[in-house]
């Protein structure tokens, strides 16, 4: 249903846009259609993927059937905390640390190679 709506408001706004630029404004047809199904389309796009009643009767019942799925601000939540879990290259830094291959990453009492002593 949200389909047709977004196409009917597509139709509704995209042909009197390309009558108005040919019209008042003097454009070249070629423009004033690409213009007309560019702000059409992007009119679809926007109201075609709105939720309405059909997608949330479909959404509980879902739930009613296979009721172990969290909710959607849950899924919210589990996405933002799995965004902030450290990836496989922190952890591949952390083993070579423990591994004590010698190399220490802080600074040291010892002058490098080729400093002065004071």
């Amino acid at each position: 249903m949200q389909r047709v709506r977004g196409l009917i408001s597509a139709i509704v706004v995209g042909i009197p846009l390309g009558i108005f630029l040919v019209l008042w404004l003097h454009a070249v047809p070629q423009f004033a259609v690409a213009m007309g199904c560019l702000v059409g389309l992007a009119i679809f796009a926007v109201v075609a993927t709105r939720s309405d009643a059909h997608d949330d009767a479909a959404d509980l019942a879902w739930r009613a059937a296979a009721p172990d799925l969290p909710p959607v601000s849950d899924r919210v939540i589990l996405e933002q905390s799995q965004a902030n879990m450290p990836g496989p290259g922190n952890r591949r830094r952390a083993v070579a640390r423990s591994h004590g291959d010698g190399s220490d990453a802080g600074p040291s009492d010892e002058p490098s190679q080729g400093a002065e002593r004071t």
